[in-house]
């Protein structure tokens, strides 16, 4: 008996709901993936906990790493993660990488694939899937992909086995692919500028250009609706917490601020790369050095990435639904608030430029806080840890952090120091990235 020729599959709904459309008869026959899965695996020897051939003790961290280090280097060069291209991607790459591992050995609930391919080599199955996902985002690096498939390749069981996995690993990316065709992300979207006291106005250098509009209204990938989490809305322009926030962005986010600290100027700097740049090279690390198998280590990389995502999609989805003015144009008409604690400076401008859409709720806060909430659910939040920045100003190569929320918390602080952001809406971003990774840990990829 055998089906490392043809594995037995389907494509599955999204892991939120729906039905399922069986494809081949003997899942009928049997009633579940398991029962066939169970059927083929008895056709073999196993391993202790069931595991055919030891695969997974001779399957480390390494693989998905440097899949996901290829994958940031790829997105990085092409446009720094400012359209969100890289992150969707990635977050693909992983989700069918874990699709096809589950089919060799299932110790998770699968995406949206599922298949039987005992016999399928994992080398070659999750390669092939990070592959054709990373090659259909990006076809002008196919020799670099190339070269890394080949690599791969060569460390992977020879014969049937490999091109088994190349088969499953392929099926799970045209899966996921497809799966994802129709989810919104490259929607430009129109936007029209309101006036009036508390609507966003544009920031130089911009002169009217605002950053992807429609974004917020792409699926996420953990959940169906982006308001689900929606934020409560910011203060009313006349409250007490208003003025606070104003008051203190004004004095700490000036260019040229005398309450600012040394430390917190270079930290400012320092958080301005993006979190997939800051988290990841953390991730990838810890990761590296954690002893995990392949499965657990791509789920981890999986959670993050679709936390990041779908924080993007919730906060994009916030910031043009409230179109909340930047502190720039706050402080500069802060006359026209209707708040007798606020005063008008139309000179005040930022430590740095201001990005080019609206501001509540933070998006590097939500982003932090998704993508640190992952590592702490995964590693513990007890864990002490160094990191560099690409931003990074003269003096400050590194920082270190006592736990990963810490880190999450100056992240976030790190915008009102630019000058970008008031506290309630770094508050707000932490607490809406904290609940979406909560969200993605516990809802998507469980355990079996």
């Amino acid at each position: 008996m055998t089906l490392e020729s043809a594995p037995a599959h389907h494509a599955a709904n999204d892991r939120r709901g729906g039905v399922r459309h069986l494809g081949v008869p003997l899942l009928v026959a049997l009633g579940s993936i398991a029962g066939v899965w169970a059927l083929a695996a008895a056709c073999y020897a196993l391993g202790p906990d069931g595991d055919p051939r030891g695969i997974v003790e001779r399957t480390g961290p390494e693989l998905a790493v440097e899949w996901a280090e290829l994958a940031y280097d790829i997105a990085y060069a092409e446009d720094q993660f400012f359209t969100f291209k890289g992150q969707r991607a990635i977050a693909m790459m992983h989700l069918a990488m874990h699709d096809a591992l589950q089919a060799v050995v299932p110790e998770y609930e699968a995406y949206v694939y599922e298949a039987v391919a005992p016999t399928a080599d994992p080398i070659a199955a999750a390669s092939a899937a990070a592959y054709e996902v990373l090659l259909a985002s990006y076809p002008d690096r196919q020799a670099a992909l190339d070269s890394a498939l080949t690599r791969w390749l060569d460390r992977a069981s020879s014969g049937r086995s490999r091109r088994a996995g190349r088969e499953l690993g392929t099926a799970a990316a045209r899966t996921v692919i497809e799966h994802r065709s129709e989810d919104g992300w490259t929607d430009e979207g129109m936007y029209t500028f309101r006036s009036g006291p508390g609507q966003y106005q544009t920031t130089p250098p911009w002169e009217g250009f605002t950053l992807l509009p429609a974004f917020g209204s792409a699926t996420p990938f953990s959940f169906d609706d982006p308001t689900r989490f929606a934020p409560p809305p910011p203060p009313a322009l006349d409250s007490p917490e208003y003025a606070a926030a104003l008051n203190e962005v004004r004095e700490h986010g000036d260019s040229a601020s005398a309450a600012r600290t040394e430390d917190q100027t270079g930290y400012a700097l320092w958080w301005m790369e993006f979190s997939e740049s800051a988290v990841g090279r953390v991730a990838r690390e810890l990761l590296s050095e954690s002893g995990r198998d392949l499965w657990e280590t791509n789920r981890v990389l999986a959670h993050l990435y679709v936390a990041l995502v779908d924080a993007y999609v919730s906060t994009w989805n916030s910031k043009y639904a409230y179109n909340h003015w930047r502190p720039y144009t706050a402080i500069r008409a802060a006359d026209t608030d209707g708040n007798d604690e606020t005063t008008s400076d139309p000179e005040w401008v930022p430590l740095r430029p201001t990005p080019p859409f609206p501001e509540y709720v933070s998006a590097h806060a939500a982003g932090c806080g998704a993508a640190y909430e992952v590592m702490a659910g995964s590693f513990g939040d007890d864990i002490p840890f160094e990191n560099t920045s690409l931003t990074q100003p003269p003096g400050m190569p590194s920082r270190s952090f006592t736990s990963f929320a810490a880190a999450a918390e100056e992240c976030a602080d790190s915008r009102i120091q630019l000058g970008w952001h008031f506290r309630y809406a770094t508050d707000a971003g932490l607490d809406l990235g904290r609940s979406i990774a909560q969200h993605v840990m516990t809802s998507t990829l469980p355990l079996r």
